[in-house]
């Protein structure tokens, strides 16, 4: 057995696992103190461990990380690096020699590629969404815990940037740090009842006019800005005001769409959106129930967003939340950008009037062509699902024309308007509009 199999991990992370890689770095550090050279620590964090523990067991858990810690040896590293578990949701790897960091950086994104491959669990597809910190031997560390400690501190900065790749950088702010006092101040405005809302307007693609705006959370405390929804209710099951929380986004919307259609002329739909785990607490109905008869809007025109869709898979009473919803006369959008494709097919399934497609990436295809007809196939594949079609990320005018032409029903998209308090949205949409 190699001495990179012999770093492999006991199960689920343990610290006791850490040692044999650890021991097996250190080898690697003495190496290349003896020889000058650079070594690289690549600390991945996969991001769905911790959920395929708890749907499918601990056993499936670490068939799993055995299964990508497999794939690495064989499409990325060579014979002499090593690679090890280093925690239930972190694998590490180690390029026993590298002329620098850029070569630790091509080595990051091949595994990148490697481990966005779907993992399939019996019929179901699993995408992981990994983040690589990188640290170098000597210029960041000349000690193994320093060098690892260091790869996951970079790591946690890759998890915000859109590469997902980081390479540590000892002048730069602590990101732990920055996270955890950024956690805490989002909490306290969470309880404390201080967030706000802003409205990004959406056009009817068909009629070339605005007909909605979708609501954004942001903080009071500057330093929180535009917070997104899924953070506002991690916060929120902290603290235990899950329900407390949604009333007050619902208030707030249906306010201020009231406001627009009295103070403005716009009789405008309202977009909400709320992690699908939300679904969870069953008295979510009621709670937009109230809100509707409060601010005397038809439910047709309040669409909840519904992200993070795969507790509406495991969960019975996620589905029968969001039957319940549906009976309200709300019209219920898919906002999830990480679906898999093949599992519209089950969605729709559940009462889902709406889908949003992130159309940015379009841009970046080489072929034009190929673009427009993925672009096409989606908005037909969903209109034959019952679905309406609502397009961001949307670049210009030329983009839109297209989208149009394409058969896709509306857009929101920055360049045709900023998310705006809602004193900025009435003077900027308001009857005056050109």
């Amino acid at each position: 057995m190699s001495e990179a199999d012999s770093a492999e991990p006991a199960a689920r992370g343990s610290p006791a696992a850490e040692i044999p890689f650890l021991e097996a770095l250190r080898g690697r550090v003495a190496e290349r103190r003896a020889d000058g050279r650079n070594l690289a620590v690549l600390l991945m964090k996969c991001g769905v461990m911790g959920q395929i523990n708890a749907l499918w067991g601990y056993q499936v858990g670490d068939a799993v990380r055995a299964r990508i810690a497999a794939s690495l040896r064989a499409d990325v590293l060579r014979p002499d690096d090593l690679v090890g578990d280093m925690g239930p949701d972190d694998i590490a790897c180690v390029l026993s020699t590298v002329e620098g960091p850029a070569v630790a950086l091509l080595a990051a994104e091949k595994i990148l590629r490697v481990v966005a491959a779907p993992l399939w669990m019996g019929e179901e597809e699993i995408y992981t969404r990994p983040a690589i910190g990188i640290a170098m031997y000597p210029d960041h560390g000349d000690e193994a815990e320093s060098l690892v400690q260091r790869a996951k501190s970079a790591c946690v900065a890759a998890r915000d940037i859109a590469g997902r790749i980081a390479v540590y950088a000892g002048d730069r702010e602590n990101p732990g740090q920055a996270r955890f006092m950024y956690e805490n101040r989002l909490r306290t405005a969470v309880a404390e009842d201080a967030l706000e809302l802003l409205f990004q307007p959406q056009y009817d693609l068909r009629l070339g006019q605005i007909m909605g705006a979708d609501s954004l959370l942001r903080g009071r405390d500057a330093k929180l800005g535009v917070v997104p929804a899924e953070d506002a209710f991690a916060a929120a099951e902290s603290a235990g005001v899950v329900t407390e929380l949604v009333s007050s986004i619902l208030n707030r919307a249906l306010r201020n769409v009231s406001e627009f259609r009295y103070s403005a002329g716009l009789d405008l739909r309202i977009g909400v959106n709320i992690p699908g785990r939300v679904l969870l607490h069953t008295e979510l109905p009621e709670v937009v129930e109230r809100a509707l008869r409060t601010w005397s809007l038809r439910p047709g025109r309040l669409v909840i967003e519904i992200g993070e869709t795969s507790v509406l898979r495991a969960d019975a009473a996620a589905r029968e939340t969001l039957v319940r919803l549906k009976a309200l006369g709300v019209k219920l959008s898919i906002d999830d950008a990480g679906q898999a494709l093949s599992s519209l097919f089950w969605l729709a399934t559940l009462p889902f009037q709406e889908i949003k497609i992130d159309v940015a990436a379009a841009s970046d295809l080489a072929d034009v062509q190929k673009s427009e007809r993925i672009l096409q196939s989606l908005i037909e594949l969903a209109h034959h699902l019952r679905l309406d079609v609502v397009a961001v990320g949307v670049a210009d005018d030329a983009a839109a024309g297209r989208l149009k032409e394409l058969g896709c029903d509306y857009m929101q998209a920055d360049y045709r308007g900023p998310a705006l308090d809602p004193k900025g949205f009435v003077e900027r949409y308001g009857l005056n509009e050109d």
